[in-house]
């Protein structure tokens, strides 16, 4: 019996919202084995991040050489890489195609807008679109990497710059905008599709793009095409969401649930 390997290359989240931490139980609840190479260890909890410490260079490409030799990807996803070196990094084997279909979720801002990579990198990232199956920045992000504003009434500059960058499909998210509604809009070369459902609570919502693009990568991995797995992870996202509105953990910000479905009904029905 064999299953598929989907691989994370990202940071390190302690409170379980986000990063390696949310990519891995939605590699698993989305019947794949989960591989992980950590670029970034990070301090945080539910209120914000609180510090990095980015691991050296030589110990990454450790950890991605092994893996890719021994457990060989049939998709990975990318998170915080950071660095510009790291950007290069993953680049090579991206370029390959020994990163198998590759998610290019690239983490340039935080929870609210700051720029927290490199100029480097932002080039860096340009550059690795070009061997990504799926590009998907949020609405921040897509301005920042094509100088043009990315809103649901003026986005047509900003989504042919991104689909200059990469031959695969393009996944703007837009969680992070205001009104009733949250729109993840899905370019490709045949046209666009608006994705829009309720907005879940008032607060942002931690760790929506690393699941989004975890679950993309898992799909990608069990062979669904582009189009559909970008569909079926916006589902798979919502799913978790309609979690996010009966737990509470910590005392900031609420994060996403990550595939806990199965176990918070059993807990539910004995309480």
């Amino acid at each position: 019996m064999t299953v598929p390997v989907a691989l994370s290359i990202a940071g390190s989240d302690p409170s379980g919202s986000s990063g390696i931490q949310a990519d891995l139980p939605t590699f698993a609840a989305l019947g794949v084995h989960g591989t992980s190479v950590i670029t970034v260890v990070t301090a945080q909890d539910s209120t914000g991040v609180k510090g990095f410490h980015e691991l050296p260079l030589e110990l990454v490409a450790a950890q991605l050489d092994h893996l890719l030799a021994d457990l060989p990807p049939a998709a990975t996803k990318t998170g915080l890489l950071r660095s510009a070196a790291v950007v290069d990094l993953v680049t090579e084997p991206a370029g390959a195609g020994d990163l198998g279909a590759l998610v290019l979720d690239p983490v340039l801002v935080d929870s609210a807008g700051r720029t927290i990579v490199a100029p480097a990198a932002i080039d860096g990232y340009r550059r690795l679109a070009a061997a990504a199956a799926v590009f998907t920045p949020n609405r921040w992000e897509a301005e920042l990497l094509t100088g043009h504003r990315f809103t649901d009434d003026d986005h047509d500059a900003a989504a042919e710059a991104l689909l200059a960058m990469t031959g695969g499909l393009v996944v703007v998210t837009g969680g992070r905008g205001e009104g009733p509604e949250v729109t993840d809009w899905v370019i490709s070369a045949g046209g666009r599709v608006a994705l829009t459902a309720p907005r879940v609570g008032r607060e942002a919502i931690r760790g929506t793009g690393c699941t989004f693009s975890a679950a993309l990568a898992a799909l990608l991995a069990r062979g669904v095409p582009a189009a559909a797995a970008a569909e079926q992870a916006h589902g798979f996202v919502r799913s978790q969401l309609a979690l996010t509105s009966r737990l509470r953990l910590g005392s900031g910000r609420p994060g996403v649930p990550h595939a806990l479905d199965a176990a918070v009904e059993p807990a539910r029905s004995r309480e």
